[in-house]
């Protein structure tokens, strides 16, 4: 059992500090370095997928949520209550629940526009006239301003609810509950 926990720590906090750190070096360096040169967008992003970055990040991700919640059910005697309903199990649960919610985001939302990129940007690559590689532009375009978009919209969003009166926290338990929700029906979606 103590190799068990051992092992299964070991891997969680490597996993943990994998999955995050990936995704803080490439939401504060890689994105906006590619954002400020576009031409090297393609060979970038075929290089990444070269090395399997957008496979192996989803497997280190479900590593890491799994021997968490493993941990999290031996430390717990089975999900019993009166564990879970401690401070230590509520914030271990609130954590496997963001986890989980963060792999869905990034698996179902992140992934595949990271994907269509790769294929705009190797399309763009190959492309030799104008002709050909305005409307890859165009469509590279579209997808930054959606995403800046939807960036916007929720900044604005918070703004506005903490102008209203809303703290930090509520704001925060009304993303998750959104981001459950629509996990959930994009869940139910495609079992259907």
């Amino acid at each position: 059992m103590k190799a068990e926990i051992l092992t299964l720590r070991v891997i969680h906090i490597l996993g943990g500090i994998f999955w995050v750190g990936s995704l803080m070096y490439t939401t504060f360096f890689l994105v906006p370095a590619i954002r400020s040169l576009p031409a090297v967008a393609g060979p970038v992003m075929a290089g990444l997928q070269k090395r399997r970055l957008f496979t192996i990040l989803p497997v280190v991700a479900l590593l890491t949520i799994f021997s968490g919640i493993r941990l999290l059910w031996i430390a717990s005697a089975g999900f019993d209550d009166s564990y879970l309903s401690t401070s230590t199990g509520r914030a271990f649960s609130v954590g496997a629940g963001a986890a989980i919610i963060a792999f869905l985001l990034s698996v179902l939302v992140s992934r595949p526009g990271f994907l269509k990129v790769v294929k705009l940007s190797a399309s763009l690559a190959a492309a030799t006239d104008e002709a050909t590689r305005q409307p890859l532009l165009a469509e590279m375009q579209r997808i930054n301003k959606r995403a800046a978009t939807a960036n916007a919209s929720r900044t604005a969003e918070i703004g506005t609810l903490r102008a209203l009166g809303f703290g930090r926290g509520a704001i925060l338990a009304s993303f998750l509950t959104e981001s459950l929700l629509l996990a959930g029906g994009g869940l139910l979606a495609g079992v259907a």
